[in-house]
């Protein structure tokens, strides 16, 4: 009986690793649209600057290409690693005129459990007067600060948040009207990645979206994902001014 329970343990052990999918990020450095297939299955039938996968079997993975510039159509196959539980961006980079291209590796961040949204805690009471011997006027006294507040994603904005404040912006023909709406939002807490991409997409104009998201990134609860906003922009000084911005803070 000795005998079949080390392989059994052995068998428990790997299982959660197993169980920990990870992620794989492709972006086009110079804006070129692409179609990416992975293992012979194709991720996006339209072209697109970047294709993200979740849930991916850690481990080797072939990744074919179809980009689009305005040289040809390059065409490429390479095989690419993601590691466990780690989220992988590679970029994909074009030889000139020469119709070849290639996959190199731009980052790798480690996955982070979801994010727990902690409830307020409740507004502390106060009496409505001081004690009268002491010959003090009415007032109220602030709530104490805590420290460690800035170590969470404090109010972070919940995906219905999101929806009517993404209402109440389409309501809005002005872009300024829409950018005060979206910033006083925001600034009461925190947001996600994805969500703010989905407000981005509210402003016609690409300067009125540089500009929200430089004020954004202040508040963004998971800043490892702030290049998912990336393919929004049409124009690469865009985002590479985005990039300089955050790498300075």
């Amino acid at each position: 009986m000795k005998k079949y329970l080390l392989p059994l343990l052995l068998v428990l052990l790997v299982l959660p690793v197993l169980a920990q999918a990870s992620v794989l990020t492709l972006t086009a450095e110079r804006g070129e649209a692409f179609v990416a297939k992975v293992n012979g299955r194709t991720i996006n039938y339209t072209a697109s600057k970047l294709v993200r996968l979740d849930n991916l079997r850690p481990g080797k993975h072939y990744v074919e290409l179809k980009v689009r510039s305005r040289h040809g159509m390059y065409k490429l196959g390479q095989e690419v690693f993601v590691p466990v539980g780690a989220e992988v961006m590679y970029g994909v980079r074009t030889l000139g005129r020469s119709g070849k291209a290639y996959l190199r590796l731009l980052r790798e961040v480690p996955l982070v459990p979801p994010v727990v949204v902690r409830p307020a805690p409740p507004m502390p009471r106060y009496p409505d007067r001081h004690d009268r011997d002491y010959g003090r006027h009415d007032r109220y006294d602030p709530a104490p600060r805590h420290d460690n507040d800035d170590a969470y994603c404090r109010n972070l904005m919940s995906s219905r948040e999101v929806d009517r404040l993404l209402q109440t912006m389409d309501s809005r023909d002005f872009e300024n009207t829409k950018l005060s709406i979206a910033r006083d939002a925001v600034s009461s807490g925190s947001i996600r990645a994805e969500d703010l991409k989905r407000l981005l997409q509210q402003f016609d104009y690409e300067s009125m979206q540089v500009e929200f998201a430089k004020f954004a990134y202040e508040y963004v609860c998971d800043k490892e994902h702030f290049y998912y906003i990336y393919d929004l922009f049409r124009y690469d000084s865009s985002v590479q001014e985005l990039e300089r911005y955050s790498g300075r803070r």
